[in-house]
């Protein structure tokens, strides 16, 4: 994996919490078709994980993703407002974790987070190069900003999206990730939105499979790797039934391409032979008709098509042109549709297929 183009990973955060078995999520997560999961790799007061139970637990835990074909993404630097020496703990946690072909690092979770402490990205930037081996992926933490590119040193740019907006408008700004990793010429990381959870939750946790299936489908689309948050999933335990609707729904969203070897390219509606030639948009509001986005991936005469946020599922409110036609329909849910296209006719911009 020398690209995080195509993570389709869950969250195992607190998985190394005293008494705990992270074996059966570990389960679940492969038998639901991820390839990467995210841990925490430093203190969590919150449930008495302490760094000595990283230092013992990592090792191990490697090798259980490993048996599982799992990749392991390490966030190291969490509660480092609890007073640890930053360098000396990543270089422990390094040190567990160097040689291994199945390892992603992150310096730090949401490192101006007020459980942390003084991790400026100049200072965390410094603590790669000391060290952290260039041989692995390595990315900063993410900032306060969900288009910020102020911790956009490392290798790739982890990204969590705000989640205070409503979930649709939410879930399209995984558009603004392409933007940052184009400006930056790094691979964007959709790293922790909002979690699934049993119940929705204003700013926490949402119940609806539906803006999973379009996270994915849009990860897919941008070419972003995201990781499926949960309730569960902060606590590394399988998941409850309505949180593993939402994660069977993420992994059909990421499935929705057949090739993992095309990069796709946006066309948005209105761009130069967008399949899409207009659309009715109601900006969230499904009160309104019409769609809150619709974007399309394209890649020489094919693509597919994600229309989100529709009001009326019998009039989505995206009109195909340019010599395009709607071929098949990959994906549905109560409130988006993800279909392929092709191209049928006239001489409109085709984008050159990538092997």
């Amino acid at each position: 994996m020398s690209t995080p183009y195509r993570i389709v990973g869950a969250s195992c955060l607190a998985a190394f919490r005293p008494g705990h078995d992270y074996r059966p999520a570990l389960d679940e997560i492969m038998g639901l078709g991820f390839n990467l999961v995210r841990v925490f790799g430093g203190p969590l007061p919150w449930c008495s994980q302490e760094r000595q139970h990283v230092y013992d637990g990592l090792p191990t835990f490697c090798d259980e993703a490993r048996a599982r074909s799992l990749h392991v993404y390490v966030s190291a630097l969490t509660e480092t407002g609890t007073g640890y020496d930053p360098p000396q703990h990543v270089s422990e946690v390094v040190a567990r974790v160097q040689g291994r072909d199945n390892v992603l690092f992150e310096l730090a979770n949401e490192p101006t987070h007020p459980t942390q402490k003084d991790l400026t990205p100049e200072y965390l930037a410094q603590i790669m190069t000391d060290r952290v081996p260039n041989t692995m992926t390595r990315g900063l933490g993410c900032a306060d900003d969900d288009e910020s590119i102020e911790y956009a040193a490392g290798d790739h740019v982890p990204i969590h999206l705000d989640r205070s907006r409503d979930h649709w408008n939410m879930v399209r700004r995984v558009r603004e990730m392409l933007a940052i990793s184009e400006t930056v010429g790094r691979p964007a990381f959709n790293q922790e939105p909002i979690g699934a959870g049993e119940a929705n939750i204003q700013g926490k946790r949402c119940a609806d499979p539906a803006i999973f299936l379009t996270m994915s489908a849009l990860n897919r689309l941008f070419n972003v790797g995201g990781i499926f948050h949960s309730e569960e999933g902060l606590f590394a335990r399988p998941l409850g039934p309505t949180q593993r609707r939402c994660a069977e729904a993420y992994i059909r969203g990421s499935n929705v391409w057949p090739n993992d070897a095309d990069r796709l390219q946006y066309l948005n509606v209105g761009h130069a032979g967008s399949p899409i030639v207009s659309g009715t948009f109601n900006n969230g509001d499904l009160s309104q008709p019409g769609c809150t986005r619709s974007y399309c991936g394209c890649i020489g005469p094919v693509g597919f098509n994600v229309t989100l946020g529709i009001s009326d599922m019998n009039h989505p409110g995206a009109e195909i042109g340019n010599g395009w036609r709607w071929t098949q329909e990959v994906a549905r849910d109560q409130g988006v549709i993800v279909r392929h296209v092709e191209y049928v006719g006239g001489r409109a911009h085709i984008v050159e297929r990538q092997r």
